[in-house]
């Protein structure tokens, strides 16, 4: 049974669950979409318009759910799903005969990510995941979405009504599914940015829990995703060539993380914040990294700020502000020192091998 959300949250409709990927024919918007945009020379081999890349990261309970609710959005005849995983993820592998039309994918190579030595492991996993799909993905318009966050019944829909805009890279919303002290905190520290009500348009960043690209942003930046996905620099890279990030409310996803426990989401916090840190220290001289790292302390009054504007933003009753703030400050603390050897030590040999 679902948690209920805050007062004032959209809920999305509930998705029956069948046993694989029920085709529901897409609204007429949809259809005349497809007609003008697929190049079809040949009937009986229409190119894909859609791809979807679900990174694994709660688990195959998870990816079941979001599966559930995601298949019936789509035409496979048009539409494709891609859910990578690899051998610390094998029993992803045992929704194949459940989900039939979802392409589940063994990596073999998972490079950086392959010794659990290696700092930041969790992350480079699902960066090498995402890279995977990605390499996979045959789709004019790519989307990625991670197994814990649960798609609005139109996402598809507006996904593909998103990218009749001429922007390359284009972000939707993200709402907190959950609603317990925990998974507030972890959303305004991760997500917040990304809550509704906001203004769409141009955009400093967007979330590859739930963002889309056209063919060719991805094949322009190619070399940089192409053994692992970073958010950071992909979106660096375009925005470096002069290309638009942008952020549209209508595409909606749910985080819905719910066996979260507070250790791990520090343990979280502590190496996101390193491999940004790692990723940014590659760009900069040693003495901007040594003052980065010295700023670090500063950052989790500063964060708090921004996260207290968010929820203020969302309109979170007080209460839920007064139990939330404490523990987001206890998580920015872990980023911020995972931010601070990010920048002292860089980024391990292993990952630059």
């Amino acid at each position: 049974m679902q948690k209920q959300l805050p007062s004032g949250s959209w809920q999305p409709k509930s998705a029956a669950r069948g046993n694989s990927c029920i085709f529901r024919p897409p609204d007429q918007f949809f259809k005349s979409w497809l007609d003008r945009h697929l190049m079809t020379e040949n009937l009986h081999d229409p190119q894909i318009l859609l791809s979807v890349v679900i990174t694994v990261v709660s688990g195959k309970q998870a990816t079941a759910e979001l599966l559930a609710h995601l298949c019936p959005q789509l035409d496979p005849k048009r539409s494709e799903i891609i859910v990578p995983f690899d051998r610390w993820s094998a029993e992803i592998g045992e929704l194949t005969s459940e989900f039939p039309e979802v392409t589940f994918h063994l990596i073999d190579g998972l490079g950086a990510a392959e010794s659990e030595q290696i700092a930041s492991h969790q992350h480079r996993l699902y960066d090498r995941r995402r890279s995977a799909g990605l390499n996979l993905a045959r789709g004019q318009i790519v989307a990625m979405t991670e197994d814990h966050a649960q798609p609005a019944d139109d996402w598809v829909e507006q996904i593909v009504a998103a990218h009749e805009q001429p922007y390359l890279a284009i972000g939707g919303a993200i709402e907190n599914g959950v609603d317990a002290v925990l998974n507030r905190a972890v959303y305004f520290c991760d997500f917040g940015r990304y809550g509704r009500p906001f203004e769409s348009g141009p955009a400093a960043y967007i979330s590859d829990v739930n963002v889309a690209y056209k063919r060719e942003a991805l094949e322009a930046t190619r070399a940089i995703w192409q053994d692992a996905y970073h958010e950071t620099t992909v979106h660096w890279a375009m925005l470096s060539k002069g290309q638009t990030l942008y952020l549209d409310d209508r595409p909606v996803v749910f985080q819905k993380r719910r066996h979260l426990t507070l250790r791990k989401a520090l343990g979280e916090r502590v190496e996101w914040g390193r491999v940004f840190a790692e990723t940014r220290a590659n760009e900069l001289s040693k003495i901007l990294c040594l003052l980065y790292a010295a700023g670090s302390p500063l950052l989790p009054p500063l964060m708090l700020f921004r996260g207290f504007r968010n929820m203020w933003r969302q309109q979170l009753t007080f209460g839920r502000m007064i139990s939330t703030l404490p523990v987001a400050f206890l998580l920015l603390c872990g980023w911020s020192c995972g931010e601070f050897v990010g920048y002292c030590f860089k980024e391990p040999k292993e990952a630059n091998a």
